[in-house]
Order: structure tokens, then sequence, then C-alpha cells
């Protein structure tokens, strides 16, 4: 509640700031496991479009672009990055926003992670996320002024303001950066990492306790990302309408298998490997009956965004 009631408090007086977010550049790096420092590019005037535009942008998005904005457990650098690659096609210039749990930017940030309600209903808590990544287009708002808005159908079915975008995430104290749309994902610090300085490598060992810091090396989309794409839009596909089908329609008197197919379904690598067969479920499971049909629904989207991705 405590967490809640200081989000609250900054979006009232965001008109002085924006909350207690902290906007911060990435001007450096040391090109740690291939990645390189990220460019940014400012917006031009001639890059807004009208609000108008904007919105039915987000409606065409959630309407006809065949992505799925509901389950938002994990992979919204694959959402966004579609969402730029639509852009791109209609030839509007865009940006991506970063939001940052402030423990990925320095040990010395106490953890805030980012944190929302989950959409499908399906977990009782929040879900947490230690980053998120949107698209951002230049709009004229209504006192007729170029302002950034940003493009999250996960959140909103219209254009959000920065400030309400960041507010949505409940970390007051979060860290975020604007980028090029082109990058992809960034590199972090993890247990024994390799760490290329002065043409030699050396190992570094991190406790597992520590956080994962952000070493400010990103990679640029590439086809190498088509596969990873292609496979989390399918499991969320999946997720969704199963979720939708069937979970909502049992029962008081099959809580218990609500609760089995529940735990399973907001469990997003497990459904992966159930539904690549990777992983393999007991006989009784409330999803066995479901299984093959949702195998081959999900090698189909699989293919499908594949496909849509090499063309």
């Amino acid at each position: 509640m405590k967490k809640h009631f200081i989000t609250l408090l900054c979006t009232i007086t965001f008109s002085t700031a924006i909350c207690q977010h902290k906007e911060f550049k990435i001007d450096y790096s040391y090109g740690i496991a291939g990645g390189m420092t990220p460019t940014y590019t400012e917006f031009n005037d001639e890059d807004a479009i009208t609000k108008k535009e904007a919105n039915a942008l987000v409606k065409y998005l959630l309407e006809a672009s065949k992505m799925d904005f509901k389950c938002v457990y994990n992979g919204c650098q694959n959402r966004a990055m579609i969402v730029s690659l639509i852009l791109n096609e209609k030839k509007i210039n865009h940006q991506k926003i970063w939001n940052f749990d402030p423990f990925k930017i320095a040990l010395y940030h106490k953890q805030d992670a980012l944190d929302v309600e989950d959409p499908l209903g399906l977990k009782k808590d929040s879900i947490f996320w230690d980053f998120h990544v949107a698209v951002v287009v230049l709009v004229k708002n209504d006192k007729n002024e170029n302002e950034r808005f940003v493009i999250d159908p996960s959140f909103s079915d219209s254009v959000l303001t920065v400030s309400d975008w960041l507010s949505l995430q409940n970390s007051p104290n979060s860290h975020y950066t604007y980028l090029d749309p082109e990058w992809y994902n960034f590199v972090t610090l993890q247990s024994n990492s390799s760490i290329s300085c002065n043409n030699s490598y050396s190992n570094i060992t991190i406790p597992n306790c520590f956080p994962h810091l952000i070493t400010g090396d990103f990679y640029k989309y590439s086809s190498s990302n088509f596969s990873a794409i292609a496979e989390e839009l399918a499991t969320n596909e999946q997720i969704t309408d199963f979720t939708m089908k069937t979970i909502y329609n049992l029962d008081e008197n099959q809580r218990i298998e609500k609760a089995q197919l529940a735990a399973l379904f907001s469990d997003y690598n497990r459904v992966k490997a159930v539904l690549k067969g990777e992983k393999l479920l007991e006989n009784s499971h409330p999803f066995i009956p479901f299984l093959t049909e949702y195998k081959e629904a999900y090698t189909k989207s699989f293919n499908d965004w594949l496909n849509k991705l090499n063309n």
C-alpha cells in the first residue's frame, strides 16, 4: 500500500519533476559480450504526428497486428521490436524508452522492482520486472506542442505521456533512458562474466545475491533474434488463448483444476517448454487433454511469425 501511495503522490506532483524517476544517458561502454554503445537521435519537429494518428496506431496494434498484449510475464523487448518494425513500415520516426529497476544501475541503489497487476489475473500477486521497454513517438499535444508519447498496448488502448507510463510501473525511483529503435536488448554483468579490456579477457566472479547490473552495452536487432521473438510471441498467444477460453470458464467445483492451470500458465518458461515438447506434464494434469491442440497452434504461430520476420 505504501508503495502505491508514493506512486500516487508522484503522479499528482509531476508538474515540477517526473516523480522521482531519473533520466540517464548511455554515452560509453566497454563492448562486453559483443555489445556496443547504443545510439540516440533527437526527434525533429517534422517527426510529430497528431494525437489522433498516434491513437490510431495503438488501435491498429491491438486489432490488426495479431500480437498478444495481455500476457506480459516477460518479453517486452520483443513486443517493442515488432511495434518498431511496424512503425518503420509506416515511415514513422520513433525511439524506444527503457525503464530500469534502480538496482540494475548501481550497487548503491536499493531494489525497487517495476510491478504491475496481471492483465490475465492468473497471478494473485503483482508481476515484477527489472526493466521494461516500449516505443515512443513525437506527438502534437493538446497545447499544440510537440511531446513524447509512449505506445504500449500492454498498458493502454491509447498513447500515454512518459510520466503516466512510468507511474504505471509503480517504481518511483526507476531510471529511464531513450535510445534509437534498432537497439533490441542489453548486456548485464552476471556471475563469471568474461570482460575484455585492453585486448585481454578476464573472468569476474559476482555473488548470486548481487543484481545483474547493466554495462551500457546493447545489441542491435538482427536475424539472430528472429527465433527468440517468434518463440515468445507464439507462446504468449497460447497462454492468453487458453486462459480466456478455458481457465476463465471453469466453475467453483473445478477450483483445484483451475489452480493447477493458473500455476502452469502464469509460468512462461514452463509453458514454453511444454509446448515445445521439452518438458512433460503428469498424465493427470488438467492441461493434458488440450496439449496436442495447443502444441499444433504454437507451432503454426511460431512459423507464421518467423515467416513475417524473414520477409
